[in-house]
């Protein structure tokens, strides 16, 4: 705010008084030379007390903090001292006459604002803190969990095999329902316990310097084996990149990209699947709000796009596609599967601060688009 512009936009009304905040009138010594009225509320000083003392004795940080706010033009918040020695919170702006050497000081008691922000800071704190030690004890003893989870799968697919002799139709309908239900379940857990890990920060980052194409193909190759058994045509291509060296965590990206192919993996039995990598186009970064002055932004970032043509997501769920926890009637076990595994996904896409987008229309499948950083940022 240019304070000096308001008082010298009228001379008809006193604007140094009924102006909303309070004012003081600063030389360039740092002397308080007036205060408007409302001035002597905030801090409970008469203005024959504030005149002629210095600013720093009322308001933390003094001089220097004037003048930063001076040649910055931004707003400060900072303490201020009252006629009955308490500390409030005050918002500091100000503007210099050039003519006078003045400063003109706008002051704002913010202080109920300021304490009702740090009451809700605390409680965020204390509950992220529930949420953090929830997650790691969870996460802790999952081994313990998959370990008993896993001889039920062992143990119905070995009857399944003929370990315990032949079964009956009715007792191998049973054990395949087992079989299945186990392995779902399992599947989500993992999801789940993942989740919690990198939701908590458990998951450590460690960022080093990889061929992004080298190691796509890596991927790649072991879900073509899997799909080919599921008879799914799975295809990729990485060959667009203009640049494929990048600083990044290998082992987030590995993470997130198959978060996304174990969607298909699990849920898809007809249609294809594609995943292509390589440098965006300037007209999408342009579309998502990008500035494409500099043509060599695109070498800057990687853009993921994986397509299902045979996976179609509802609209409540596309909706709420990120957040692990949104639930309603209309969900089924498959859907919550597959929520878990988008939401993992895009968590470590933004903590490498990439960003992430989920298209899904009937009879065209699903399409998910990601922006990443080439580079640490």
């Amino acid at each position: 705010m240019n304070l000096l512009s308001i008082f010298k936009k009228t001379k008809n009304e006193n604007i140094f008084e009924i102006f909303p905040d309070g004012i003081l009138v600063v030389s360039r010594e740092g002397v308080i030379m007036d205060a408007n009225s409302k001035i002597l509320d905030i801090l409970g000083f008469s203005k024959a007390e504030l005149i002629g003392s210095y600013f720093s004795e009322y308001i933390q940080g003094g001089s220097v903090l004037l003048n930063k706010i001076v040649q910055s033009e931004t707003l400060s918040v900072t303490k201020a001292i009252t006629s009955k020695k308490e500390d409030i919170f005050v918002e500091v702006s100000a503007s210099k006459s050039d003519d006078t050497d003045r400063v003109y000081v706008s002051i704002r008691d913010i202080t109920k604002i300021y304490n009702v922000q740090n009451m809700i800071n605390g409680e965020f704190e204390i509950a992220k803190k529930i949420i953090d030690e929830k997650n790691t004890y969870l996460t802790g003893i999952s081994g313990e969990i998959f370990s008993l989870l896993n001889s039920v799968v062992n143990f119905s697919k070995a009857l399944n095999d003929g370990v315990g002799g032949k079964l009956t139709d009715k007792q191998e309908k049973y054990v395949s329902i087992i079989n299945k239900s186990s392995s779902d379940l399992a599947y989500d857990l993992e999801r789940l316990f993942k989740y919690f890990e990198v939701e908590s920060s458990l998951y450590k980052y460690e960022y080093k310097r990889v061929d992004l194409a080298d190691l796509l193909v890596g991927i790649a190759k072991k879900y073509e084996v899997l799909f080919s058994k599921k008879r799914l045509n799975f295809s990729y291509d990485f060959s667009s990149f203009l640049t494929r060296s990048a600083y990044i965590d290998p082992n987030a990206v590995e993470a997130f990209v198959k978060a996304l192919l174990d969607i298909s993996m699990k849920t898809t039995s007809i249609g294809s699947i594609s995943m292509n990598v390589g440098n965006p186009p300037l007209e999408f970064l342009e579309s998502k709000g990008y500035d494409i002055s500099d043509e060599n932004i695109k070498k800057q970032y990687a853009m993921f796009e994986i397509k299902d043509s045979g996976l179609v997501i509802p609209p409540v769920v596309l909706d709420n596609i990120f957040n692990p926890y949104f639930l309603d009637e209309t969900l089924s076990k498959k859907l919550i599967g597959i929520k878990m595994s988008f939401s993992l996904a895009h968590k470590h896409v933004k903590n490498l601060k990439g960003d992430m987008w989920v298209y899904s229309k009937p009879s065209q499948g699903t399409l998910t688009c990601i922006l990443l950083p080439m580079e640490k940022m």
